[in-house]
């Protein structure tokens, strides 16, 4: 049996940061053409985001 990925193992580079990241630890923003982690673009599923705040990416 072959060792597979799951997309969650991922890695990407964040936009903001340059940092390599797994896929689960951040986002794409952009309609989906670009990678940012949550330490930089906060996450989307948090109340915050929908508001200008500091842990909020100037994408959005």
């Amino acid at each position: 049996m072959e060792n597979q990925k799951t997309t969650a193992d991922e890695i990407f580079t964040c936009a903001k940061c340059g940092k390599e990241k797994k896929r689960s630890e951040g986002n794409f923003v952009l309609e989906g053409s670009t990678f940012c982690c949550k330490q930089c673009c906060g996450d989307p599923s948090d109340s915050k985001h929908k508001e200008k705040a500091s842990a909020v990416c100037e994408f959005c």
